[in-house]
């Protein structure tokens, strides 16, 4: 994955206000005409709909890891939310223990995600049952939660009339992944996929009718498509990092969709050229849409709540925003002026001093130093108590702290910010509250300790 690093040198933001007089979530002329995935589908009914390989067939969505963001990667609590939250099909990642038993695990180690250390084909399942997985994409400073290791079996029986399961990181040991299926009768139920040659992935569907296979192409196996005697997959995985590869060309993508799904990992840079999940926060166009435009009818995601809600014909304007000019986003590199440590290290900014880098589509602040600020206009409609919060990612624990000063003496000092697990893993802190008077007004974002965090933008929301 390719993350270029925006330094958090200056905190500054030119208020946006966004406002929706009319319904919170606007529904667009375009989006009335799109064929949508019906909600609280039966599985008979996703199973038939993965099956439809029409371009225009209905977008589904692939929740990369199941639902991380609220619980750990690779858990039955996140494959449940994930489904709960519009996702038809779940990935997860599978490897076998020391004696055999698959589990879900995306490293070869389980140092990430939870509190042992080594490699997962060293445990036993009983050892690995007694390990404890960390919040969200875990990593050293990750909190550890209650929740264990599943085995393949309780995954696939959480699934089971609900989602079909992506099986990833699994192919070499596809069959004892099948034996799981089999005896869960799940095998329906039960995405694999894999790049090895065609005749070896061939052989494999040509056991058991019921088996589901995707076919994964780059720039070197774009030939494969239409080499599958017989079966044929039921969608080829299409990953590209330039528009000019062969694999993504309008007549290979027409040549997939004669026969299969188009399936595109819009995670991060690089999976689907620079289309991402953060990007189409920022501008649908600049990922979703695009992917959409490209032939995807199936995309894997690391937001699923957003792209059911985009997908589904929601205006991203209006995504996670109060209707009715009560709502005001202040973007990170929109700052009115700025106190800076150092030069800037980030490609993103036209502004010597001040750090702005795009970290998978986001374009954010980073890299804070102690003593610098930033000041920022906003600008607002309705009088009354709002909640400051802000939008950011930081992959450790302790990441630095920031205070906001508005200009009329008043302050909030020495804000924690917390862990979020992963640069790219973006939420909402609460940074307090404060009453506004209509107009305009300044704020100083100022770095009381340093952090290695990325700073999105500034939210403002009317409470009474």
């Amino acid at each position: 994955m390719k993350l270029r690093y925006v330094s958090l040198t200056s905190l500054v933001m030119a208020a946006a206000i966004v406002s929706s007089t009319a319904a919170p979530q606007p529904i667009s002329a375009e989006a009335k005409n799109k064929q949508h995935v019906k909600e609280n589908m039966s599985f008979e009914e996703i199973h038939t709909q993965l099956l439809n390989h029409k371009p225009n067939a209905p977008l589904m969505i692939t929740a990369h890891r199941g639902q991380w963001r609220e619980y750990p990667e690779n858990s039955i609590a996140a494959i449940n939310e994930a489904i709960r939250d519009g996702a038809e099909i779940v990935e997860i990642d599978v490897r076998l223990t020391a004696d055999g038993v698959p589990v879900l695990m995306h490293d070869d180690t389980v140092d990430r995600t939870t509190d042992g250390e080594g490699k997962v084909s060293d445990y036993t399942l009983e050892e690995i049952k007694e390990l404890r997985l960390k919040e969200n994409l875990g990593g050293e400073d990750a909190a550890l939660t209650e929740y264990k290791v599943p085995t393949l079996r309780e995954a696939m029986l959480a699934a089971k009339g609900h989602a079909i399961v992506n099986l990833d990181k699994g192919w070499n040991i596809r069959e004892e992944m099948y034996d799981v299926l089999v005896d869960t009768d799940t095998v329906d139920h039960g995405l694999f996929k894999g790049s090895p040659n065609v005749e070896e992935a061939a052989k494999f569907m040509a056991e058991d009718p019921d088996i589901l296979y995707m076919h994964i192409i780059n720039d070197d196996s774009a030939d494969t498509v239409d080499a599958f005697p017989g079966r044929q997959p039921v969608a080829y995985e299409v990953v590209f990092d330039e528009l000019t590869d062969p694999q993504v060309q309008p007549e290979k993508v027409r040549q997939i969709q004669e026969n299969s799904r188009v399936f595109m990992n819009v995670m991060w840079d690089g999976l689907a050229y620079t289309y991402t999940d953060e990007a189409s926060l920022r501008d649908d166009k600049l990922g979703w849409k695009a992917v959409e435009k490209l032939g995807a009818t199936i995309m894997q995601t690391d937001n699923v709540e957003a792209l059911n809600y985009w997908r589904n014909g929601g205006n991203m304007k209006f995504w996670n925003v109060q209707q009715g000019n009560r709502t005001i986003k202040v973007q990170a590199e929109d700052y009115v002026t700025y106190s800076d440590a150092d030069s800037n290290s980030c490609d993103e900014s036209a502004k010597d001093g001040i750090d702005v880098c795009n970290i998978d589509g986001a374009i954010v602040v980073s890299d804070n130093k102690e003593g610098e600020w930033a000041k920022y206009k906003v600008n607002v409609q309705k009088s009354g108590m709002y909640q400051v919060s802000g939008r950011l990612s930081a992959a450790g624990a302790p990441e630095g702290t920031v205070s906001l000063y508005w200009g009329d003496g008043e302050s909030i000092e020495n804000i924690d910010i917390k862990n979020t697990t992963h640069n790219r893993a973006f939420e909402m802190q609460d940074w307090g509250s404060r009453y506004f008077e209509k107009g305009t007004h300044t704020i100083m974002v100022d770095v009381t300790d340093s952090g290695s965090y990325h700073l999105d933008y500034i939210q403002f929301d009317l409470e009474r």
